[in-house]
């Protein structure tokens, strides 16, 4: 579910004096997220994960993360500090990243990914109960509340025939790519402009870089490389994906991505993500994307819906 960094005419002639926006360096202070440290939990409803990075022994002040995604086409990823104690969690959030969900609007109007520093921090009271098996109850903040699970338990229950389990290692690796996007000011927009001839790495929330580079205005080629990439517990990417359109969006993905899925107390899943298949209209993906576990068969994930949904490949 990878955005296309669509760019017409219009755009690209007002974007490249006014994509800079907030950033009057270009590529300034462009990379500010925090690296966390601390268990991934993921909770889902509906479809939609949402996973919070959190050190419950973190003492009086202990950064987070918070990642929601949702279907087809948003992202939301809040960080900051929580305090206080798990009966009365203090979470005070100054920056927020979003990838909204553009993909019914024209190229020229949408605004993509987004950056915000919140002065003063959005604060959420919440109550955290730890369970003996290691789960997570939040209570208390509709930005906050879930059943969260560690990632990396829930990830050792894919489990299936050989089609199920490459579709569901699918699902979890493309969740690392879309929270990647999600944090790069003017993704999927003309915003991208301040990127063209340069490579501009940002970093991953728990290791390793992802770099984008633009070539070309009215034909873009936008080329994302990950090294050792990883936003949360559970998933790491390496490789790349690239887009190639032209002024409409129309055009096609390309490149691989390998991705490795950690799984409690059972061997790693790894793998390939080939995007060759992907085609691209108004910067709107079709086609498969070709997703090969190592020593086995390669199997087309169809782009769009969840088929089947993370409750099922997560086992919620």
């Amino acid at each position: 579910m990878s955005k296309s960094p669509l760019l017409t005419v219009a755009t690209l002639v007002l974007g490249a004096a006014a994509c800079i926006g907030p950033y009057p360096g270009i590529g300034e202070k462009l990379d500010v997220g925090s690296r966390v440290i601390g268990t991934s939990y993921i909770s889902v409803d509906g479809g939609a994960p949402r996973i919070l990075i959190l050190d419950l022994d973190g003492g009086s002040s202990a950064p987070f993360t918070r990642i929601d995604e949702h279907q087809p086409r948003a992202v939301e990823t809040l960080q900051g500090t929580w305090s206080g104690d798990l009966a009365n969690a203090r979470f005070a959030t100054d920056l927020a990243f979003s990838l909204p969900d553009e993909h019914t609007t024209q190229v020229v109007s949408r605004n993509g990914a987004t950056r915000m520093q919140l002065s003063p921090p959005v604060i959420d009271q919440a109550t955290v109960t730890s369970t003996d098996g290691g789960s997570v109850d939040v209570t208390g903040s509709a930005r906050f509340t879930g059943r969260y699970d560690p990632l990396l338990e829930a990830t050792a229950r894919i489990a299936g025939t050989e089609t199920l389990v490459t579709t569901c290692a699918f699902y979890v690796a493309n969740l690392a790519v879309e929270s990647s996007e999600a944090r790069i000011p003017g993704f999927n927009s003309a915003g991208l402009t301040q990127y063209l001839n340069r490579d501009t790495p940002f970093a991953g929330i728990l290791s390793g870089t992802v770099t984008i580079r633009l070539n070309g205005l009215f034909s873009p080629v936008a080329t994302f490389t990950y090294a050792d990439y990883a936003d949360f517990e559970g998933v790491v990417l390496d490789g790349q994906q690239v887009s190639s359109t032209d002024s409409s969006g129309n055009g096609a993905l390309s490149g691989v991505v390998r991705f490795r899925i950690g799984r409690q107390g059972l061997p790693d899943l790894d793998g390939t993500l080939d995007y060759g298949q992907i085609t691209l209209s108004n910067g709107n993906e079709s086609g498969n994307y070709m997703v090969t576990l190592d020593g086995g068969a390669t199997v087309p994930v169809a782009s769009g819906f969840r088929n089947p949904s993370l409750e099922v490949c997560l086992g919620f």
